[in-house]
């Protein structure tokens, strides 16, 4: 990775659950997860600002206090800042779950400074070994209008700023977490990059990061692929939530839902656990360096790890092959 000497474990932490946006995770109950983790033998944690508004790299930080800084990997991200809200002469927060905090989406020089020094400060660190400029493709920004101004701003501010501090030692290696295949291979090729954490788009719903040819591309360029939201947004590990079914966070359409509806009945037929499939699935490929799964208590930790090495016939994985040519086209 660009003459960077980390070295990514196979599977990794995911603390986006602990900052409560999916759903209420008690402090106590969040930081238990991430220790479990630890216990268990995962050496790599990953956390962003935006993640509750700051409370999970609170809680992060919190549960990985006391443990030897040279022990595990941390990593977290930039692009925004937060604001203090809902107190007195203040904004009303975005939203009502997390930390009492608005995020602002800066990618300059001073904004991920300022980015950089609010997450050390949360996490209770002096030092990431990974940042990640986060969220620069229309599914963060919401308009590829406003994507290709995030992308400006990153390219002058955000990423000379963190090869800088990756010069200077402060940090350890430089990646992009975002959402969009297309976008990958954009910052792919016009930045110098050390790692890549792409979303929801290799998973047994979505190839999207195989047919773009992003994984090629790592290759070529000599770039980490992080997986991150293998169950994409949790429709592959818990089906319909709240009688609505969401894909990568979204409303999920009538194609992708009948692409999901084969995959269970075929885990079914083949007597797997569909959430077992979906973590081996990542875990098989040797193009992923790492795995990133996410999870709100030991007990999810225990279950996550246990159903990446447990028993899958040969038969189901190539049954999943015909089921994705059946689905070839969807976007999710």
């Amino acid at each position: 990775m660009h003459s960077s000497p980390l070295l990514l474990p196979r599977i990794g932490f995911g603390a986006g659950p602990l900052g409560g946006f999916y759903g209420p995770v008690d402090a106590q109950t969040g930081a238990a997860a991430a220790l479990r983790s630890f216990e268990r033998g995962v050496r790599y944690f990953d956390v962003a600002p935006l993640y509750g508004h700051g409370r999970a790299e609170l809680v992060l930080g919190h549960a990985l206090r006391d443990l030897d800084r040279e022990s595990y990997v941390l990593s977290s991200k930039v692009g925004r800042y937060l604001v203090p809200a809902g107190g007195p002469a203040q904004e009303d927060r975005q939203r009502p779950e997390g930390a009492p905090f608005n995020a602002r989406f800066d990618y300059s020089r001073d904004g991920t400074l300022r980015s950089l020094e609010q997450s050390l400060l949360r996490l209770g660190t002096s030092r990431l070994d990974i940042v990640y400029i986060h969220d620069v493709d229309p599914h963060g920004q919401g308009s590829d209008a406003q994507a290709e101004a995030a992308f400006a701003a990153a390219i002058d501010g955000a990423l000379p700023v963190l090869l800088d501090l990756k010069r200077q030692g402060v940090i350890r290696a430089v990646g992009v977490g975002i959402n969009q295949p297309v976008w990958a291979l954009r910052w792919l090729r016009e930045a110098e990059l050390d790692v890549l954490m792409l979303a929801g788009r290799w998973t047994l719903l979505n190839r999207e990061a195989e047919a773009a040819d992003v994984f090629g591309e790592c290759a070529r360029r000599d770039v980490a692929y992080v997986a991150a939201g293998p169950f994409n947004g949790g429709l592959l590990a818990r089906g319909r939530q709240n009688d609505q079914w969401r894909s990568n966070y979204r409303p999920a359409d009538e194609t992708v839902v009948q692409s999901y509806l084969r995959l269970r009945a075929l885990a079914e037929e083949e007597g797997v656990s569909l959430k077992a499939a979906a973590i081996q699935f990542v875990l098989r490929d040797p193009r992923v360096t790492t795995l990133v799964i996410g999870a709100a208590s030991p007990a999810e930790v225990d279950e996550n790890l246990t159903l990446a090495s447990s028993p899958i016939p040969a038969s189901f994985w190539q049954r999943v092959d015909d089921v994705h040519a059946l689905s070839r086209g969807t976007s999710l």
